[in-house]
């Protein structure tokens, strides 16, 4: 009897629960579509419609009256809608927007640095299914020009956009010194090829071991290899030896097996490397064609070369 009575009470429970977290995230889906604008009946034109929905998303939302936005929560989840919205527009518009949405912002210092936490969290996080530094750069330069900011709380986004700034898509790769196992040198600008693979990894980590073999695997690119149009540079950046050189046989001889000994990568940072695997693809110029991109992205990029 009393255990009838505890599992029909834990299940009411349940239940009250689930209800409530039914109808809360119905109230929220209900507020964020009451907080879209209306884009004109005679803007028909999807690019056009999309520079519209931008530019005036925030319309809407009264930043100085933290009780008419609510929550955190509602706010984060406009804000994720917003970030992948931007995707759509041109850089010029995704700069207006950006810098409108961060004026509006600066009337209540406290959504301000929310924002300006959830920009970090979102477009900087390789997790994020929304990440994107270009995108990012936009709220860090309108957090340092901020005058909601002081010099002390500046410090962390002068960093990040340092960071992000270096090596971006269509740049020229910082170039750097690199050393083989039997101590020679080399430098990645002086490499000869079509293409560069750019390979930062730990070789005692799980997902690089992955990596290594998906890529000595990959028929497009042992071809691309074979063909002399491309050269794989992997680059060790911590300073185990050891570990490094116990793990040289097992990449391809056709690679360049190396580590940067100038510790240059980590002291200076002129690469910003967010977690192991990092893969950069470079053309015959060293300009950056792909950042910090995938195995998936790769081979798509030479399926198409």
């Amino acid at each position: 009897m009393y255990k009838t009575v505890r599992i029909y009470i834990i299940s009411a429970i349940i239940a009250l629960i689930s209800g409530s977290f039914c109808h809360a995230r119905q109230l929220e889906d209900s507020l964020l579509l009451n907080m879209m604008p209306d884009i004109p009946k005679e803007i028909t034109e999807p690019s056009q419609r999309a520079t519209y929905l931008v530019m005036h998303y925030w319309d809407k939302y009264d930043f100085g009256d933290t009780s008419f936005l609510m929550t955190d929560k509602l706010l984060e989840r406009s804000f994720v809608d917003y970030a992948d919205l931007l995707s759509f527009v041109s850089g010029d518009t995704m700069a207006k927007s950006v810098s409108s949405l961060m004026k509006k912002a600066e009337s209540q210092r406290e959504t301000f640095l929310f924002i300006s936490k959830l920009s970090e969290q979102y477009l900087y996080n390789y997790d994020s299914p929304i990440c994107d530094e270009e995108k990012l750069i936009l709220f860090l330069q309108q957090e340092l020009k901020s005058p909601v900011l002081n010099d002390a709380e500046k410090i962390r986004p002068q960093f990040l956009l340092r960071s992000v700034m270096q090596n971006r898509i269509g740049q020229t790769a910082n170039d750097f010194t690199y050393t083989l196992a039997d101590d020679k040198t080399g430098t990645l600008h002086a490499l000869d090829t079509d293409y560069i693979l750019l390979y930062f990894n730990d070789p005692e980590c799980e997902d690089c071991l992955l990596l290594t073999r998906r890529l000595i695997v990959s028929p497009i690119i042992n071809d691309f290899i074979k063909q002399g149009r491309l050269k794989i540079l992997a680059v060790y950046t911590n300073d185990d030896v050891e570990a490094w050189k116990k793990h040289a046989s097992a990449v391809l001889n056709s690679w360049i097996y190396s580590r940067d000994a100038e510790q240059r990568i980590n002291m200076e940072g002129i690469y910003n490397i967010k977690r192991f695997p990092t893969i950069y693809l470079l053309d015959k110029d060293k300009k950056v064609l792909l950042k910090d991109t995938t195995f998936e992205m790769l081979e798509n990029y030479f399926r198409k070369q």
